[in-house]
């Protein structure tokens, strides 16, 4: 999937949130997508928040060490998580803050992940999609290519992990992988469906009440999902929110834009449509744009 060899990424200026307290399930399972009674030592969840309309205000990656969770997402989204989530505690015992006093992350991805884990020290590495915790390192594999690990910022000073790579790298995994992550520019604009969280199974449609489920769940049962995250390629960058045009119609917008390795650009992209050609960028200077290929499918 990468055209470079396995290097670190230092994840220290990511949001890191940890949820603690006795109701914290309770709590997280009423406010997130995901169904946590599902997430377990080996594994870890995909998961967004909604507006009571159903537009997505952030996603998360979330995982479970003790009886602590921990979410995962963009820069940025720190303040806008924490006051989102902290209105709703009222008289739980819930703890929501920062989480970077007690937990820091690295990222390690490329084409020769396994061996480079190897030569780190770290032994075996969790299958895709599972996590595992070792010697005080939590491990999630989150593709074939890339990995992240979260641990005290102590312990994380004592690997062989020098920043060989930049966090544009890891947002290129996240591209590639068709990982639609919410940033400050992009909330409140989208359901969950729109940017594939259904297909990475960060939506439980069997679970109880979160917010925005009625309108999350309607599009499910009662509709079709009429606009999706594609990835796109582009020979230049351009701003997120562009439009993106079919035939002098507005189709859809840029989600997000990352150089790759090659020098030229790829992104996410929501378009409307089942089969959208003939996509230009609008502007001054149109250029054409090229669906990529996903890891997954749009069909059940």
């Amino acid at each position: 999937m990468f055209e470079f060899s396995a290097g670190w990424i230092s994840l220290k200026d990511r949001t890191l949130i940890q949820v603690t307290g006795l109701d914290a399930l309770h709590f997280l399972q009423g406010q997130l997508t995901f169904d946590l009674l599902t997430l377990g030592p080996d594994n870890f969840g995909w998961a967004a928040h909604c507006t009571p309309k159903g537009k997505v205000l952030f996603t998360t990656l979330i995982v479970k060490t003790g009886e602590t969770f921990l979410l995962d997402a963009a820069i940025g989204m720190s303040e806008p998580i924490l006051s989102r989530l902290r209105p709703f505690i009222l008289r739980s015992k819930v703890r929501i803050e920062e989480a970077h006093a007690h937990f820091s992350a690295v990222g390690l991805m490329g084409g020769d992940l396994e061996e480079t884990a190897k030569s780190a020290g770290l032994g075996p590495l969790p299958a895709v999609g599972h996590q595992d915790e070792r010697s005080g390192l939590l491990r999630l594999r989150l593709s074939p290519d890339r990995l992240m690990i979260i641990a005290s910022p102590e312990r994380l000073a004592e690997l062989p992990a020098p920043s060989d790579l930049s966090s544009q790298s890891w947002e290129l995994g996240n591209v590639r992988e068709g990982i639609a992550e919410v940033t400050p520019l992009t909330t409140d604009r989208y359901i969950p469906q729109w940017l594939n969280w259904d297909r990475i199974g960060g939506i439980s449609f069997r679970k109880g009440c979160y917010t925005g489920q009625e309108i999350v769940a309607r599009t499910h049962y009662l509709g079709k999902v009429k606009r999706r995250a594609l990835h796109i390629a582009l020979d230049s960058a351009v701003p997120v929110g562009t439009s993106i045009l079919h035939r002098g119609e507005v189709a859809g917008e840029v989600f997000s834009c990352v150089e790759n390795e090659q020098g030229g650009y790829e992104g996410l992209a929501i378009i409307a449509g089942e089969e959208p050609s003939d996509l230009v960028i609008e502007g001054a200077s149109p250029q054409a744009l090229h669906i990529l290929p996903l890891p997954y499918a749009f069909s059940a």
